[in-house]
């Protein structure tokens, strides 16, 4: 932990939107206030921000139900909180034009307060692509949108006029207003591919976002340092953030009834229920707290938690009253 060890640890949690499908058989009505709701239980709680997932079809599975929309979920909730911060983990880079996506940041920037951290992310959910008739272009060229777009949207952020020229995107003479109320909203860049997603991070991002276990935390950590030796950006620069799944239990013998449940994989999002268990911060208070400080001392600074007991408030209260107290920064 010796690479920041004066930056205060911080904790998130996403308010769902029916992405991985908590919301099915819902109202839509009674959905979105159930968002709200626990949106400002967050803030009660002292949740130093608030996330949603940039994407419009279900997970696990496709299904029709509700999914709400990330920056429109935004702007309304930063109407009905005061104090947490608003981010998108992640925005995806090629959903929208990036003087779009500057332009809709900036505004609920200035609606929230200055509350605004932007997510961005290069974009994998390949079916959603297709549905939406969005080009699925190969990787290579989703990461490049993804570091024009971060220089892109700076420049429309600071900049009274912008002319932009670059291989994928092009801007002549754009306007943005209003700027954001925050000089620069913090950047904080997903994904952990380790030649390019790590390098753009290395040069351009305030923070990254992983949700990875524990060994693969401490090994990307390693290889963002070398990119960010390779830039000429201090390692230090770069706040390290975890954005795992959450769900806490009594007993061990409640989180093993769920792990080995049949729906399990609506329940925990599939896959071997093991892997899933160790990866993630599920179990007791006791065993969550170990797996914090353990990520803690690794140098991760911020989680983001997506509870797996939405849209029930038990692991998101449970989590800042009787985890957060106990983690040692």
């Amino acid at each position: 932990m010796a690479d920041l060890p004066d930056a205060p640890l911080r904790y998130g949690a996403f308010a769902p939107q029916g992405w991985k499908l908590e919301y099915s058989g819902w109202s839509a009505v009674d959905a979105w206030n159930r968002t709200v709701e626990l949106s400002q239980l967050a803030e009660q709680l002292r949740y130093e921000h608030l996330w949603v997932y940039d994407h419009v079809e279900t997970v696990p599975r496709r299904e029709p139900t509700h999914v709400f929309e990330a920056f429109t979920t935004l702007a309304a909730l930063s109407q009905r909180t005061a104090t947490i911060r608003l981010g998108q983990l992640v925005t995806c880079s090629s959903y929208r034009s990036a003087g779009l996506l500057a332009k809709e940041t900036a505004m609920v920037d200035v609606m929230s307060g200055g509350r605004l951290i932007l997510g961005l992310g290069a974009g994998w959910y390949e079916r959603e692509y297709q549905a939406y008739g969005y080009e699925y272009a190969p990787a290579p060229t989703r990461l490049a949108v993804l570091d024009e777009t971060v220089r892109a949207v700076r420049a429309l952020w600071t900049d009274e006029t912008v002319t932009f020229d670059g291989q994928h995107l092009h801007f002549d003479g754009a306007y943005c207003d209003p700027k954001p109320l925050q000089r620069l909203p913090p950047i904080w860049i997903g994904g952990g591919g380790e030649r390019v997603t790590l390098r753009i991070a290395a040069a351009h991002a305030d923070a990254t976002n992983w949700q990875v276990g524990l060994d693969a935390f401490v090994h990307k950590s390693e290889v963002l340092r070398q990119h960010c030796e390779q830039v000429g950006r201090p390692f230090e620069a770069i706040v390290r953030t975890h954005g795992p799944d959450c769900r806490i239990f009594d007993t061990e013998r409640d989180r093993q009834t769920w792990l080995d449940a049949p729906d399990g994989g609506d329940l925990w999002g599939g896959g071997d229920p093991h892997q899933y268990a160790q990866d993630n911060l599920v179990g007791t208070v006791e065993q969550v707290t170990e797996k914090v400080q353990a990520f803690v001392d690794a140098g991760c600074r911020e989680f983001v938690l997506w509870f797996r007991d939405y849209p029930a408030s038990d692991s998101l209260e449970a989590f800042a009253t009787q985890v957060r107290p106990n983690v040692e920064p």
